[in-house]
């Protein structure tokens, strides 16, 4: 068992959304000396509480759109299904594998450039593994929030969040340094804008100002690090809901009253079946039917279906992938 106390968890809090966070600052907030909270997060680390750390980019405002794919399997052994999962993992449009149970086996999140692109990606997958899948559904993101997980402290007030607006800016362009700097940090939000310099033989400055100006963009939202909930007692849900005759003022209700639930840790609106996603991270089936009894409660007269699963693992999170970036 992994002992967890208040220091250790002031700490998670902090690096929750903000994994590049400066040591002295978090030091600061947390009562501890740099070198305290240097030994904690190493031993976080280690321990597997705190397994990664991740830029999060919204990659439409440079023309990309995001495609959710849900697959249930049939006649898959094993050994098929873990090849088939490495296949996606190498995929260099993937963002996210994720592995499920319930009515469904696999979701994979792919960025691409246009329907045709991501057309041409599935139609390889369906001729490579199409013998295994019995079903699927696509769904195309719409916006997406990233939601502080208040639970690590209990806290009362409100969120921090990360917005995904997801709109088009033509005026926003990558060059060959802009597209070095992601490949360093979309997978390692750790690294700093010294190492990369020395990498791309440019000056910390240069580095830290194309950050900025990613951040003041809108493609670059935030650093986030990825804390396991099970350490915690929690685990994880997908929620999906139809929705139905709404207007801008009850969605605006209904995205207030889901980001007001201090489970939810992601929020998505899509295009397809299932027009709201989230995912639920609680200590029991018993808490999350709650959840969802009050969220089906409270909007019925929105809500025309439903879907829930669990989620069991990460195979693969690159808010950025290699496709994106030739």
């Amino acid at each position: 068992m992994v002992k967890i106390d208040l220091k250790d968890k002031r700490i998670l809090a902090e690096l929750d959304m903000n994994a590049r966070i400066p040591i002295t600052s978090l030091a600061k907030k947390v009562g501890l000396s740099r070198q305290a909270v240097e030994y904690r997060i190493r031993r976080l680390q280690k321990e597997n509480v705190i397994f990664n750390s991740l830029t999060i980019f919204d990659t439409a405002v440079v023309g990309f759109n995001w495609y959710r794919v849900i697959l249930r399997f049939q006649h898959i052994s094993k050994n098929q299904k873990e090849e088939f999962i490495e296949y996606l993992k190498n995929n260099k449009y993937t963002f996210w594998v994720g592995e499920v149970g319930g009515n469904w086996d696999l979701i994979i999140n792919f960025i691409c450039k246009d329907n045709f692109e991501f057309n041409e990606i599935f139609e390889k997958i369906s001729q490579k593994y199409g013998s295994f899948i019995k079903d699927y559904e696509i769904l195309i993101y719409i916006n997406v929030f990233d939601l502080q997980r208040n639970y690590i402290l209990d806290k009362k007030e409100k969120r921090k969040e990360i917005f995904h607006k997801m709109k088009f800016n033509s005026e926003i362009k990558l060059d060959c340094l802009d597209r070095g700097i992601i490949k360093m940090i979309k997978t390692n939000a750790l690294i700093s804008n010294f190492d990369i310099s020395k990498k791309l033989n440019v000056s910390p400055n240069t580095i830290k100002n194309r950050i900025c100006s990613m951040v003041n963009s809108g493609l670059l939202l935030g650093f986030r690090t990825l804390i396991n909930p099970i350490i915690f007692g929690y685990r994880s849900h997908l929620l999906f809901f139809s929705i139905n005759h709404i207007d801008v003022k009850k969605e605006e209700e209904f995205y207030s009253y889901l980001k007001s639930i201090p489970n939810i840790t992601y929020l998505v609106k899509h295009i397809g079946r299932w027009r709201i996603g989230m995912e639920v991270e609680t200590k029991s089936d018993e808490e999350f039917h709650e959840i969802f009894t009050q969220i089906r409660g409270k909007f019925s007269e929105i809500i025309t279906d439903f879907e829930s699963f669990p989620l069991y693992r990460d195979h693969k999170i690159d808010y950025f992938p290699e496709g994106n970036l030739v």
